[in-house]
């Protein structure tokens, strides 16, 4: 498989990931889920550019393009470099 399908695909595992995550603390307010910051963390840093008021729809839509870059980039990099220094 190539480094960029399987990118691909761990991204939107990722996506996946932080949504459930997202839905758990929206919904189950008095529960938190352990490690969240650590699912949700790429999503995370990508609000970081934002503030708190800015609405929800486009906030959530700032959550999951962040989360699908930075894991797609991630793991394109990491991919690469292991290929580097294999040879």
């Amino acid at each position: 498989m190539s480094d960029f399908k399987l990118s691909l695909l761990w991204a939107i595992s990722g996506i996946f990931i932080a949504l459930f995550a997202f839905i758990f603390n929206y919904n189950f307010a008095p529960v938190s889920l352990p490690a969240y910051e650590f699912f949700a963390g790429p999503a995370m840093l990508a609000l970081l550019l934002f503030s708190e008021e800015t609405p929800f729809w486009p906030k959530l839509g700032i959550f999951v393009f962040g989360q699908y870059i930075i894991y797609f980039l991630v793991i394109f990099v990491v991919r690469k470099l292991i290929k580097l220094t294999q040879r």
